[in-house]
């Protein structure tokens, strides 16, 4: 658990220091990008977020899972490498070939750079895949950590340049004819450096190719890429359509605010980066159900603390990080969001049972259930009640599927959850976050005196281990 804790910090310094930055850089495109233009940055990345997923095709998780047979790691890295490398460069090339088409499918006729430096930044990270997870799987989160800080400080310095000292006209000379294409210019350059930073752990790779691995491989992956489309759909279906139901400014308004409640999910994402090499070291241990249990546990406490913390302070993150008081139409969806983001972390960890079974269907049928609801409820209501449907659709998804996952994990693999506590805590979160931000009007003193008595039971709930560890 103390190795687990350390790792999350490291990684969470790679995962979430990365996003801080661009998070950080959200009131200067707030301030330079208009609502509009806004409505195409928030489109195009939510399109490629779903590439991203097609082209990695569940091999990640596949190369821990294969990874973690004996004297199987090499011929794991090897094989998911190329076939990485393959699907990708078949992407980039047809891409290319065809980019204008696609640039007047996608309405932006006008400008297919667009597309071709998303098709390059898609190629770039699908090959830096496999590379960062064998730096996960054999315990160097430090240089992982490293290497993510280097891509991001490179892109936010080149996007900050572009946006303040950089002349238009040498923009321009460079092919960016609007501001929005600043940020998708500059990401492709981090993508750049992150491969050449990389090299070291690239040229690991062999010439080899197992068949009969890969079969598995593929197997066990197909359905962990169809779950993960699936969570692309939840996260990021409603900002793909929105410009073609509501109107631009309400879409970019809408994205402008939910980077706000980004940063739950930064603090899930980093998590993420620990636990899932985690689980699968521990899933022959006799007393990994157990382990299992208490991780859910902890991550709900803590994950609900930083949920909480989040609400309480909407009314002064609002001035900082989202300037633009017309981006402030939309400010309605943060809770609802936050929220949604802490079910969606408890989710993956019930998701356990599934992946250290290979029951990785029932682990897709369960995000796409949650991801009909998002698409069905989105197309049908998007348009008649406007972007809070899609909030609530987010909220009403991830729940969905958490309670699944639990009843489902329990038939196949049970685990002795402590759901009464668990239920408590999120039942006492709901509470609080209406409280503060509706009863209160997101008053900062009467939220932040709220989360102090929230923080209060949580911490009593778990007396007995905090005085422990004190007199330690």
């Amino acid at each position: 658990m103390k190795k687990l804790l350390s790792e999350t910090i490291i990684y969470g310094i790679g995962a979430i220091l990365p996003r801080i930055i661009i998070f950080i850089l959200n009131p200067l495109y707030i301030k330079f990008i208009d609502k509009d233009e806004f409505a195409q940055f928030t489109n195009l990345y939510a399109i490629v977020s779903f590439i991203n997923i097609l082209l990695t095709f569940g091999f990640e998780t596949a190369y821990f899972r294969f990874s973690a047979e004996k004297g199987n790691e090499q011929k794991t890295f090897n094989t998911s490498f190329w076939f990485l490398f393959g699907l990708s460069a078949v992407f980039l090339a047809s891409t290319l070939l065809f980019s204008q088409p696609i640039s007047n499918f996608l309405g932006y006729s006008n400008t297919p750079e667009f597309i071709r430096w998303f098709a390059w930044i898609a190629f770039l990270d699908t090959i830096c895949v496999i590379p960062f997870a064998w730096l996960r799987f054999n315990n160097k989160p430090i240089k992982y950590s490293a290497i993510r800080v280097a891509q991001s400080f490179i892109q936010t310095v080149l996007v900050v340049a572009l946006f303040i000292w950089i002349p238009g006209e040498i923009s321009e000379k460079m092919g960016m004819k609007q501001k929005v294409s600043y940020t998708f210019w500059s990401n492709m350059m981090g993508s750049v450096a992150g491969v050449l930073m990389l090299l070291p752990v690239i040229l690991k790779v062999k010439f080899e190719f197992v068949k009969e691995l890969f079969f598995r491989m593929i197997k066990y992956s197909w359905p962990v890429m169809i779950a993960g489309f699936a969570f692309m759909v939840n996260e990021n279906f409603d900002k793909a359509v929105q410009i073609h139901f509501i109107s631009d400014g309400d879409a970019g308004a809408y994205g402008g605010c939910y980077k706000l409640a980004v940063l739950m999910t930064l603090f899930v994402t980093a998590y993420r980066m620990g636990i899932e090499p985690y689980f699968f070291k521990q899933m022959n241990s006799e007393n990994a159900k157990n382990t299992y249990a208490k991780v859910t546990e902890y991550f709900t406490l803590f994950a609900s603390l930083v949920a909480m913390g989040i609400i309480a302070n909407i009314s002064w993150l609002k001035m900082i990080f989202i300037p633009n008081k017309s981006y402030w139409t939309a400010i309605d969806i943060i809770p609802i969001i936050v929220i949604a983001n802490l079910c969606f972390g408890i989710y993956y960890n019930l998701s356990t049972w599934y992946k250290v079974t290979d029951r990785t269907k029932m682990g897709t049928l369960i995000s796409w259930i949650g991801a009909a609801l998002t698409i069905v409820l989105n197309l049908v209501l998007l348009k008649e009640y406007g972007f809070m449907v899609s909030a609530w659709v987010t909220l009403l998804a991830y729940f969905t599927m958490m309670v699944l996952s639990y009843f489902l994990g329990q038939k196949y693999y049970p685990i002795p959850y402590r759901v009464g506590k668990i239920a408590m805590i999120l039942i006492l979160l709901a509470v609080f976050s209406f409280a503060s931000y509706q009863l209160f009007n997101a008053n900062i003193w009467t939220g932040n005196l709220l989360f102090i008595i929230f923080a209060g039971i949580v911490f009593y709930t778990e007396k007995d281990f905090v005085l422990k560890k004190i007199r330690k």
